[in-house]
């Protein structure tokens, strides 16, 4: 998800720094806004991914493709929810001009990154062969 947005950004289609801007909204400064929004930035990813991971498994579809497709999907609706939340309340409350701004480009860089990350834990727990375990297990 990190690569995606330095992606973007990188190629100037939009300031989607969200590690930065994360970091910086809880510093309300530069200075340490890397390394504490790269901090929460994991540790929402690690409790996210067992949220994903949870409802994949609750659906139990056994391969790499369904659950890709599936977690891109789980991505695609937390992508939209957090646009709509960076959009409408984050660009208000943030303390540096930089991330103050809304638009469109902002949210969908968002929700493209929350869609990959969702196919690439979806990808990971179809590799994983977890749910023919469970599946295995519940027969």
């Amino acid at each position: 998800m990190a690569g995606v947005l330095w992606g973007i950004t990188r190629s100037g289609l939009s300031n989607a720094r969200m590690v930065v801007a994360i970091g910086s909204l809880l510093t309300r400064s530069y200075e340490k806004a890397t390394l504490v929004g790269g901090f929460v930035h994991v540790a929402a990813g690690v409790f996210f991914g067992l949220i994903y991971t949870l409802i994949l498994v609750a659906v139990g579809h056994p391969g790499v493709g369904a659950n890709l497709l599936l977690g891109a999907l789980i991505g695609l609706v937390h992508g939209i929810m957090m646009a709509l939340v960076l959009v409408a309340t984050v660009a208000e409350e943030h303390p540096l001009p930089e991330f103050q701004q809304r638009g469109f480009d902002i949210a969908l860089s968002h929700a493209l990154a929350h869609v990959v990350y969702g196919a690439v834990v979806g990808a990971v727990v179809g590799a994983s062969g977890l749910l023919d375990t469970l599946n295995v297990a519940v027969k």
